[in-house]
């Protein structure tokens, strides 16, 4: 993880993996801690109690990957 406390969405978008628009949301609606600049920009606090838990993060993005490579197998898509 990021030796930072504050970072852009950019930069937690590729921490965690998830998109810009869902990281954006979660900040509008409360779910997750951030700050906004002057400029208007959002910083997401990393140190904050309410950010998730970056390993389960990363295991449900596993599991998601699974699924999907199930999902194509047996749709016959090439991944």
């Amino acid at each position: 993880m990021s030796g930072k406390r504050f970072v852009t969405i950019a930069e937690y978008s590729r921490l965690t993996g998830l998109s810009y628009p869902t990281i954006k949301a979660a900040l509008e609606r409360g779910e997750l801690r951030g700050v906004r600049t002057e400029a208007g920009h959002w910083k997401i606090d990393l140190q904050s109690e309410s950010s998730p838990d970056y390993s389960g993060l990363a295991r449900q993005l596993e599991d998601q990957g699974r699924l999907l490579a199930k999902l194509c197998q047996h749709l016959g898509v090439v991944q």
